[in-house]
C-alpha cells in the first residue's frame, strides 16, 4: 500500500483505483473520485463503492486517502488539529499526487466534516461534495461534557466502561443491520483500535466527532458547489432535523440535494450498497464537468487568507503555508488547552501500554495479517459478554462516566446552565436506596432501571451520546424532563 510524505509529518495512505484494476498510478486522462475513507473501514475495500463492479469504480479512478488517526496513515496528534488542518493534508495530498479538480465522497461524520471543510478552504479543488450522515456544524456536547469520555473510554477504570461506550457507538452507527458475527467482528475491530493504549489517537477522532469545529453559517454559505447531503432514514447518529438545520446554510451552492434511504441506519453505504451507489452515482453524473480539467496547484495563500477572513483572526496570515497546521480554526488558547488534553491523554497511553491488554482487543489489523506467523484470537465477544463479566450489583453501582455527571447534577447552579458535564455513555438512574425519596423516580425515565438485575444489559440508545446529537434545546430538554419525573435527567 502506497503511501504519501506530507508536512508535519503525516504519513498519508492512499490507493489509486483504476476501472480496469490496471496500474495503481493517476491517469490524468481519466475522471476522477477522491474518496476519504472513513475510521469505521479497515481496509479501503471495506468502503462498497470502492470494490470492483461499482459504478463508481467503472466510471471513474477512484484516489481513496485516510486521514489523520484513520487506517495505517500515521501522525503525530497536534493541539491545534480539527477539520481544517486534516482539509489541509487532503489539499498536500492533491499536489503531491498531482490530480485535477474533482468532486470528493465522504461517507460518515468526520470524514464528511473534513470533506466540508476543504471545500471552504480550497474551493478550486472541488467540484462537488457527495456527503452521508453529515452531522451538524455544532458541537454534540461541551468541552466539559466531552472530558468524561477520560472515565469511559481513554482511561476506563474497568472494561465494561469501554465497552458500552463502544457498543453504543456502534449500535447507533448500525442499529440492528448487522448479525451476531458481524457486530461482534465490529467490536473486536474498535476494540482493537481504540483501546486506551491507542488513547490519542482515539481522543483525535472524537473531537472531530463531537466538539464544535467551526462549520459556522459563514464558512457554511461559501460553498458553492453541489452538495448531495445522503441521509439514512433511521439514522440514529444525526437526527434528520440536524441535516435539514445544515443544508440551509448552504444557500449559495448551486445545487442541493437531501435524498433519505428509508429504513437505513448512519452506515447505509455499507447496509444499502446498492441504493447508496445508484444514488452518488446520477448525482455526480449530473454535476459532471463539462470538459476535462487539469491539474492546477492548491491556493494555499488563498487557503490562508481565508482562514484569517472566517475566524476573525488575522494573525493566520503570519502562518506558514506549508504546514497544515497553519489552516487551524484554534486559537492560540484554544490550542493550549488542548495541548494540556494531550499531555493527559499521553499519560493514560504510557500507563496502559504497561498494563495487560483489555481483552477483546487482541489481534492484527488486516494490512498486518500476512506478516504475523500466528493471529490471537479476541478472548472477549460482544455476543457473550453475559457469560464472561460478572454481574454488576446495579443497586450499588454505576458507570465511571455517570458518577462524573451523576455528582455534578447534584449541583443547583450547574443545573440551571447548558455547560453542564456530560457522558457520552451513561447508565439511566443513579444508585439509590429504598429508604430514597427518589427512589422510584428512575421508573418514570426512559430506559431506567431498577435495582433488580434484568435480562438484558446494554444501554438503551435513548441515553447514548453516540445516538443523539446534543445542543442547548436538547440540554433544556432533560432538564425539564429531570423536574417532571423528581430526579436528575441522565440523558446525555
Amino acid at each position: 500500500m502506497p503511501f504519501l510524505d506530507l508536512p508535519s509529518s503525516v504519513r498519508m495512505c492512499f490507493e489509486v483505483l483504476q476501472p480496469d484494476d490496471g496500474t495503481a498510478t493517476v491517469d490524468p486522462t481519466r475522471p476522477t473520485l477522491v474518496t476519504l475513507v472513513p475510521f469505521v473501514s479497515p481496509t479501503f475495500m471495506d468502503v462498497p463503492q470502492m470494490r470492483p463492479g461499482s459504478s463508481l469504480r467503472a466510471n471513474y479512478q477512484i484516489v481513496a486517502l485516510s486521514p489523520r488517526s484513520h487506517g495505517r496513515t500515521t501522525s503525530t496528534v497536534r493541539p491545534e488539529h480539527d477539520p481544517y488542518v486534516s482539509a489541509a493534508d487532503v489539499a498536500f495530498a492533491f499536489e503531491a499526487l498531482k490530480l485535477p479538480p474533482s468532486p470528493i465522497y465522504a461517507p460518515g461524520f468526520i470524514a464528511g466534516r473534513i470533506a466540508v471543510a476543504l471545500a471552504v478552504l480550497f474551493p478550486d479543488l472541488v467540484t462537488s461534495l457527495a456527503l452521508i450522515g453529515v452531522s451538524g456544524c455544532h458541537g454534540m456536547t461541551t468541552v466539559e461534557g466531552f472530558r468524561t469520555l477520560d472515565a469511559s473510554m481513554f482511561n476506563p477504570e474497568e472494561p465494561a466502561d469501554l465497552y458500552e461506550t463502544l457498543g453504543e457507538l456502534a449500535k447507533s452507527l448500525y442499529n440492528d443491520e448487522l448479525h451476531v458475527d458481524a457486530f461482534d467482528d465490529l467490536m473486536n475491530f474498535l476494540l482493537r483500535r481504540h483501546n486506551p493504549r491507542h488513547a490519542l489517537h482515539s481522543f483525535e477522532l472524537c473531537r472531530l466527532a463531537y466538539l464544535n469545529v467551526d462549520l459556522t453559517p459563514e464558512a457554511l454559505a461559501s460553498i458553492q458547489q453541489p452538495v448531495l447531503a445522503l441521509h439514512g432514514g433511521e439514522d440514529q447518529y444525526t437526527r434528520l432535523d440536524v441535516v435539514q438545520r445544515w443544508t440551509d446554510q448552504l444557500y449559495r451552492s448551486t445545487s442541493v440535494e437531501t435524498p433519505i434511504i428509508p429504513g437505513a441506519p448512519h452506515l447505509c453505504w455499507t447496509t444499502h450498497p446498492e441504493k447508496t451507489t445508484a444514488l452518488i452515482s446520477s448525482f455526480l453524473a449530473r454535476h459532471a464537468p463539462t470538459r476535462p480539467l487539469a491539474y492546477t496547484p492548491p491556493d494555499f495563500a488563498g487557503a490562508l487568507h481565508r482562514t484569517a477572513t472566517l475566524f476573525a483572526n488575522p494573525d493566520a496570515l503570519l502562518r506558514d503555508p506549508g504546514l497544515p497546521e497553519s489552516f487551524s480554526s484554534l486559537t492560540a488558547q484554544e490550542a493550549m488547552v488542548v495541548a494540556a488534553d494531550i499531555e493527559r491523554i499521553a499519560g493514560y497511553e504510557e500507563a496502559w501500554r504497561a498494563r495487560p491488554l483489555i481483552d477483546g482487543a487482541e489481534g492484527v489489523d488486516p494490512w498486518e495479517e500476512e506478516c504475523t506467523d500466528l493471529v490471537p484470537q479476541p478472548r472477549w465477544r460482544w455476543s457473550r459478554r453475559n457469560d464472561l463479566v460478572p454481574p454488576i450489583s446495579r443497586a450499588n453501582s454505576v458507570s465511571v462516566a455517570t458518577e462524573v455527571v451523576v455528582s455534578t447534577q447534584r449541583n443547583t447552579a450547574a443545573l440551571a446552565t447548558d455547560e453542564r458535564p456530560r457522558s457520552f455513555v451513561e447508565v439511566s438512574v443513579s444508585p439509590s436506596s429504598s429508604s430514597s425519596p427518589h427512589a422510584d423516580a428512575g421508573a418514570a425515565v426512559p430506559g431506567a432501571r431498577n435495582g433488580a438485575e434484568d435480562d438484558d444489559s446494554k444501554l438503551s440508545r435513548k441515553d447514548s451520546g453516540f445516538a443523539d446529537g446534543l445542543d442547548g434545546e436538547a440540554f433544556k430538554s432533560d432538564l425539564e424532563t429531570s423536574a417532571a419525573v423528581g430526579g436528575p435527567a441522565l440523558a446525555t
